[in-house]
């Protein structure tokens, strides 16, 4: 599978890495917008049940805060505590005088309350208060924990949780029907009756007088507040909620009504460890959404809890939308990577049918350049290769023919070096015949000069070869201009056996003859040293000439002047040697010019040339 892959175009190479890569990507979107998808989700149905809570604890608040300040307010009524401590308990007429006084007091304070179920008074003898809705009998409401809680409380308001009502007064009868107040939840307070008449005199009740009870009661629909229709409006099927008296207490309100006075389920205990917060609890294998907060007036605790299956149940819809949706998208990658892929290949494959035309020998193919980037320019460059391949077979074949024309002259005329180095020796013969030995001198010098040429048909030579050609030149040169210079020689015996490039010293040499000595009529001094530095062989050339200007200098190293031999020596160093090395040339006017030249590492060279 890899090796077909391997063997496979480019263009499918960069299709199917433009679809691996764009397929990746589109798979973690989705991935990345599904997950998003349910975690926002979670976050909104935390947030919506949180402000449910928060509202319903709130308003739950309020009410029963009211209702605790009305309570508050009963032990200072001076109508009640004239009414408790005129009353006589052994006349039935005074009960019943009682009994409705005591029902207005209540009426008033409570009568449009509509969350008060019931009010009574409670006292040892008579349970004042309306009985339209509910009865109290007095035995059984001193012998059970409401009255104990609130005796025990000396006179603070005791909120009493869900109590059931046959259980807790002894009613065994009416478990087997069915009535509204079966289960309840009270506020029970100990009244300590102190007031001030109209007059301002302070009264209380006397000393032995019996201390009667408040208790109001509740129906536990009423702490079911705003959820219920939350739970209608919100569409979750199996969403509960309710109110315990605290973790380790009774549930007080729920949806199932069956659980109201049962204890509070273990996973609540264990997910309940602050006032308020949000958990995710594992119920017999199923993940359950928890989000609880107490109420401030009692400490209850409020919570719904939402099986996370109903929280993510819109994720069905969702995923197949994402699984359409990335469907589309992949296919779409499809596309776009197989017009990518041919829009991208397609200079390479220009480029591949026209080597296949010049395999042909046609070189005049050209490839139309689409654009200027790395594909472009390669483009360029390949049009640029196949013109200069198509000048150099032309100019290799003009070659040849010169080549042919020049090698048909040279049989003709019979010329070579070998004649001339005769015919300059025979004219030095004849110079001495004539007595004219300096004459002889520099025809001599002349043939050596071209017999040391013409020996050697490498690129270099020997130092030590190069110097006796120079030294040949020199005193043509010096014939020429009368002894007008001199020459001063520095080397290092060592580097007479460098290897180094023919002729290059002639340059600088002619350049301070021709032109640093111009103006002068003797006096002129050229001083030739060579030296090895860290492994380079530095060569200097410097005389005491007129220089040359600055310009110029510019012009010769820029190459605008041509046919210079300066920039020649130049070019042939850094061919040979590389472009840290070639020639530095300084010319202060007036001063003379100083060349260094530096070439690389040493090579010996096996040429034995002696200097003549």
């Amino acid at each position: 599978m890899y090796q077909k892959f391997l063997d496979s175009s480019f263009r499918t190479k960069l299709m199917l890495s433009y679809f691996l890569l764009s397929g990746f990507i589109v798979l973690i979107l989705g991935f990345v917008y599904f997950e998003t998808s349910a975690r926002n989700i979670t976050t909104n149905v935390t947030d919506s049940v949180t402000s449910v809570l928060r509202s319903n604890n709130q308003l739950l608040d309020n009410k029963l805060t009211a209702i605790q300040k009305t309570v508050d307010m009963i032990p200072i009524d001076h109508d009640l505590l004239q009414t408790i401590m005129n009353v006589d308990t052994t006349d039935s007429s005074s009960l019943l005088r009682a009994d409705r006084s005591i029902t207005k007091i209540l009426y008033r304070y409570f009568g449009n309350m509509e969350e008060v179920y019931a009010s009574q008074i409670m006292t040892q003898n008579y349970a004042y208060g309306s009985t339209d809705r509910m009865y109290i009998p007095v035995k059984p409401f001193y012998s059970s924990p409401l009255a104990t809680t609130a005796v025990e409380a000396e006179g603070a308001t005791q909120w009493i949780p869900a109590y059931s009502y046959a259980d807790t007064f002894h009613q065994q009868d009416l478990k087997r029907g069915s009535y509204e107040f079966s289960s309840l939840f009270a506020v029970v307070k100990q009244l300590h009756l102190t007031a001030l008449d109209d007059a301002g005199t302070f009264h209380t009740l006397p000393e032995g007088k019996e201390k009667p009870i408040l208790i109001l009661n509740f129906r536990p629909d009423l702490l079911k507040g705003g959820f219920e229709d939350y739970a209608a409006r919100s569409g979750f099927a199996h969403l509960s909620y309710g109110m315990i008296h605290d973790k380790n207490g009774m549930v007080m309100s729920s949806d199932r009504q069956q659980q109201v006075g049962e204890p509070v389920a273990d996973w609540l205990k264990d997910a309940i460890t602050s006032e308020q917060g949000m958990k995710m609890v594992n119920v017999k294998g199923q993940s359950i959404l928890l989000v609880y907060e107490a109420m401030k007036t009692t400490g209850w605790v409020s919570y719904i809890a939402i099986p996370m299956e109903d929280v993510l149940g819109h994720l069905s819809t969702i995923r197949t939308y994402t699984v359409f949706f990335l469907g589309f998208m992949m296919l779409v990658a499809v596309i776009l990577a197989y017009l990518l892929s041919v829009y991208i290949s397609k200079p390479i494959t220009d480029m591949k049918q026209a080597m296949k035309v010049m395999e042909k020998g046609h070189f005049d193919i050209r490839i139309p350049v689409r654009g200027y980037d790395e594909l472009g320019d390669l483009v360029i460059r390949f049009n640029q290769m196949n013109e200069k391949i198509k000048d150099l077979i032309e100019e290799n074949y003009k070659s040849r023919l010169r080549a042919k024309e020049s090698e048909l002259m040279a049989l003709n005329l019979q010329l070579n070096p070998h004649f001339l180095y005769n015919t300059l020796t025979t004219m030095y013969w004849i110079a001495l015949e004539h007595k004219q030995q300096e004459l002889g001198q520099l025809i001599i010098s002349l043939a050596e000069m071209l017999q040391i040429t013409t020996r050697n048909k490498n690129d270099t030579w020997s130092l030590e070869t190069d110097l006796n050609w120079l030294e040949k030149y020199i005193y043509i040169m010096q014939n020429r201009f009368e002894d007008k210079f001199t020459v001063e020689y520095d080397i290092d015996p060592i580097l007479l056996q460098v290897e180094v490039p023919k002729l290059f010293l002639q340059p600088f040499v002619e350049n301070s003859i021709i032109h640093g000595f111009a103006e002068m009529e003797s006096g002129g001094l050229i001083r030739i040293t060579a030296w090895i530095e860290k492994q380079l062989v530095c060569f200097k050339v410097e005389d005491n000439g007129l220089g040359i200007q600055e310009e110029h200098i510019r012009r010769i190293q820029a190459g605008e002047i041509r046919s210079t031999g300066i920039k020649n020596v130049d070019r042939r160093v850094r061919l040979l040697y590389g472009m840290d090395y070639g020639v530095t040339l300084h010319s202060p006017a007036g001063k003379g010019t100083f060349v260094l030249i530096r070439i690389g590492e040493i090579h010996r060279s096996n040429q034995m040339t002696p200097i003549q």
